[in-house]
Formats: C-alpha cells, structure tokens, sequence
C-alpha cells in the first residue's frame, strides 16, 4: 500500500460528523447545542447532498479501499435524552443513519452529566459564596472569586461565552480550572468532589433538558437498524490517557457488554471519552477486537487512515448554508 505521501492529491474520503445535543440552552460552553431547526434543516442538506452512511459502511469501504468523495457518517456522543426526543425522530423522518456512542453508567440517572451539572453550578447560580476548595491527589485547591450574586450582564456573557474565548468572568474561569481538575479523576474521587460541589452551592435543581438517557430510550433507540452505539462506561471519569490498561478494559468492556446483552446492539466502535487515548488505549481496544475507534480530531477518513484513531468534525449550531460552506472548506 502507498504511504499518504506518496498519494495523489485529491483522494475520495469520508467525513465524519460529531453532534451531543439536540437543543437549545440558557449556556453553551463548549458549543455543542445545535437546535432543533437547524439540525432538521442540516440532515435535510445532508441527505440531498451526500450519501450517509453508517459506522459498519464507513469501516467496510474503509478496508475494502471503495470510498465515495460524497460520503459523510454521522455520530452523536455521550447519550444526552434530546437525542431521543429531538434527533431520533429527524433522523427517521429522513431515514438517516447515525452512531450514538453511550456512556452506559448514565443510563436513567436522575440528574446531569457532571460537566453540565458544573455549568448549571457555576455559571446560572444567582448567588454562590466566594470562597471554594476542592482536595485531589491530597493537595488542597482554593478557588476564589468576586462574583457572588450574577448581575444581568454577566448572566448574557455566560448565555454567549464559549470556551476557546477569554473567560469574561470570574465564574467562567473557575468553570475552566476545574473542570480540568475533575475530568481527569476515578470515579470515586469525581462523585466525593462532586458532593462538595452541590453543598457548596446549596440545593441546585437538575436541568430535564441535560439528562442523560433513561432504559426505555436507549431501548427503543436501539431497535431502529438505522441506528448503531458505544462509548466507555463511565465516560470515563478520567479520560483513558495515561489509565493502566487493565482499567481501560474495563471500561471498554462494561459498555460492550451492557449494550450487547441488555438492548442487544453490535457493538463493535468506540469513540474516546473527551477524544483522548495513549499507546494502552490501543492495546485494549486490539485485545476486545473493536474494529473502529473515534477521536474528536477534525480530519478525513480515508482508506489508509488507521481505523483506531478516526477523526470527526464537531457540528456547530446554524443553517444549512453554515454547514454548507464548513464542508467546503
């Protein structure tokens, strides 16, 4: 096989779509909320424009070398309950394909994902004290800040502020620091901070548009053959760099099984947690035979691209016409 250099320089390629949540938000932080019009107006694009396809065909045209320049696959991560409410139906409306990665340790749970239950604390809590501190790896982390009562000019920069942005506030950088801080943490270790979180901020009531999946949901989503899924089982917690091996597993394999023997999906592709994996990584995935792994890198999937380490485009909310011209480029 030639090597990439060696290639010709247009080469037919696959395009890789990442979307989270189907729905609007009084915060968006990392950019992942695409509203409902919009979606229903870029998979109408999508469908009349490109030939969509599912994980299974991408990995299937990926080895047998027969890739179309207007392919495109589409994925959701994570398993917010809108997929359900607000994709699912769409997406048979238009009779399109989609890979949802689950994290099957959030099936039911009656309150959000940690991430966005650390939005909802620190950025739509009208009154905080301005004191914090959380403990890891036994070192005491002290966080401070001015802002105790929200005025309404801070709550309109945490409705527009977006992560790659200079945090326009006090909140928004503590957002940041330890939202690093807890996303590399076990599990056990995550829940404990976690707990300090919410009693830290007093009763903070679950937002229903942030929750995960529940039973019945990810079951009847898994009954539609248009549909494939898979993730870690808890995320994970700690992104799989720099895991033993053993752990990663574990991870993998609590999810593949769950998903196999509960709601009877195939499941036989992964997408890191937070895009994240290692040379372990690797081996655990070859050790379980998962033949299709995702990254959060954007890049094309072309038929020497190494199937463990795919890249995909993050879906931004807009028209059409936005997806129209990023496709372009």
């Amino acid at each position: 096989m030639k090597s990439a250099s060696q290639l010709p320089s247009f080469i037919p390629h696959i395009i890789t779509l990442l979307y989270h949540r189907i729905d609007t938000s009084e915060t968006d932080s990392w950019g992942i909320c695409v509203s409902v019009k919009h979606f229903e107006e870029q998979i109408q694009f999508l469908i009349n424009n490109f030939n969509i396809i599912s994980s299974g065909d991408l990995i299937e045209k990926v080895v047998t070398d027969n890739i179309s320049e207007d392919s495109i696959c589409i994925t959701f991560d994570d398993g917010y309950a809108d997929n359900y409410i607000n994709a699912k139906p769409i997406l048979e409306k238009y009779n399109c394909p989609a890979t949802f990665f689950i994290s099957t340790s959030f099936i039911g749970s009656p309150i959000s994902f940690w991430w966005e239950e650390l939005e909802i604390i620190l950025l739509h809590s009208i009154k905080l004290p301005d004191k914090f501190w959380l403990e890891i790896d036994e070192e005491n982390h002290f966080y401070t800040f001015d802002e105790s009562n929200l005025t309404e000019k801070q709550l309109l920069q945490h409705a527009t502020w977006k992560w790659y942005e200079a945090p326009p506030t006090d909140r928004c950088e503590m957002f940041l620091k330890i939202w690093g801080k807890l996303r590399v943490l076990l599990i056990e270790e995550m829940e404990t901070n976690m707990e300090v979180l919410r009693k830290w901020a007093g009763l903070i009531i679950p937002s229903k548009s942030r929750l995960p999946m529940n039973d019945y949901q990810l079951g009847e989503l898994s009954k539609n053959p248009l549909f494939t899924a898979m993730h870690t089982h808890t995320h994970t917690y700690p992104d799989l760099n720099g895991k033993k091996i053993t752990f990663q597993i574990e991870e993998m394999l609590s999810c593949k099984k769950i998903l196999e023997t509960k709601y009877g999906v195939d499941s036989n592709c992964l997408a890191y947690p937070f895009g994240k994996y290692d040379y372990n990584t690797i081996k655990a995935v070859e050790t379980l035979g998962i033949e299709t792994c995702f990254t959060t890198s954007p890049s094309d999937v072309y038929a020497y691209s190494d199937k463990r380490i795919l890249g995909r485009y993050q879906v931004f909310n807009g028209s059409s016409t936005s997806l129209k011209n990023r496709l372009k480029i």
